[in-house]
């Protein structure tokens, strides 16, 4: 009997995917919760305190330059001009004109931008505070104010509001379905690759592949036991003749044989040895998916030191599906 290290025999594939294909429920629940938990922190994120959310309202206002020596139009007027405008007198002077006391020239000029988007003699001015009452009570008195300064400034012959906006709740962009779709992939990720991190590190005996990785002493089947045994139509019936007759060959050839229940939370007595000594041959039982390689070929090496001849090794009570789909066997019914 030569012992093998199982450590360096490659990984099972089939066994593998079989495997993972167990967990499917476990991946899709996973990716259906972390959806669920995108979502909700995305919800969170983005629901702003009612302190901080910002209300914007505007206005679009048509500017009637007059002539100048020259007798073109004024054309000194551009988006920046505006801005410096707007935050300096006149202009500020007659907004803040329009306001009660408990307007500071600080916040009205901080709320106000003006710019020219593209026509000159059009000028958007947007009012932007926390508070939709303010944003259109600083916006109503800015147009006022411009109004006013149309009448005195000689660079116009008027400046009239063309149209002006009611103030309303500024909302970021709507990316719900792009945090729950980051949500369920990140958790759909997360959780293959620790399943999959489980079942590449997992060595427990499952079929005849996981005992060769340990040694190579003959497998002799799978056993059928407890409820399979009464099931004519298990998987595990397929293979039951297969066991016997190795079984029968190997005590025809070496006489008799001692059959041992591998358990890994029961180990073998000083009785249970000697037994195993006086017989002929020794076949050990491993339980379907109990018993980890590590601990078979621990178990091995203490028969090789007891002086106990291993002859053969099966697998018992194993799981119907697994193993119908693993060898590919069709079970009749």
């Amino acid at each position: 009997m030569r012992e093998r290290s199982y450590a360096d025999e490659g990984m099972d594939v089939k066994k593998y995917m079989l495997c993972l294909l167990g967990r499917l429920p476990l991946l899709l629940t996973a990716a259906a919760c972390g959806a669920l938990l995108g979502a909700l922190i995305y919800t969170i994120v983005r629901t702003v305190p009612e302190s901080e959310r910002e209300y914007q309202a505007f206005a679009k206002v048509y500017l009637d330059f007059a002539a100048d020596e020259t007798g073109e139009v004024y054309q000194a007027y551009n988006g920046y001009t505006w801005n410096d405008l707007m935050a300096a007198d006149p202009i500020m002077d007659l907004t803040l004109a329009g306001l009660s006391a408990d307007y500071t020239r600080e916040e009205t000029e901080e709320a106000m931008q003006a710019e020219i988007l593209s026509d000159i003699r059009l000028l958007t001015l947007t009012v932007t505070t926390h508070s939709a009452d303010r944003t259109d009570e600083i916006l109503a008195a800015a147009v006022e104010g411009l109004e006013t300064y149309g009448t005195q400034a000689k660079e116009f012959i008027g400046i009239k509001a063309v149209r002006v906006t009611q103030a309303k709740l500024l909302v970021a962009d709507d990316r719900l379905m792009q945090a729950v779709l980051v949500g369920l992939f990140l958790c759909l990720f997360l959780t293959f690759l620790g399943v999959s991190l489980y079942y590449v590190m997992d060595d427990k005996i499952m079929v005849a592949g996981d005992v060769r990785k340990v040694t190579d002493v003959s497998f002799l089947g799978y056993v059928v036991g407890g409820e399979n045994a009464a099931d004519n139509n298990s998987v595990n019936e397929v293979f039951v003749g297969d066991f016997e007759k190795n079984l029968s060959y190997l005590q025809d050839k070496l006489g008799t044989l001692q059959l041992c229940d591998l358990e890994p939370d029961k180990p073998f007595s000083a009785e249970d040895f000697e037994k195993m000594r006086k017989a002929k041959g020794v076949v050990l039982s491993v339980p379907y998916g109990k018993v980890h390689a590590a601990f078979l070929s621990y178990v091995i090496e203490q028969l090789c030191s007891q002086d106990c001849m291993l002859c053969g090794v099966s697998i018992r009570n194993g799981d119907e599906k697994f193993l119908q789909k693993y060898y590919g066997v069709r079970v009749r019914k």
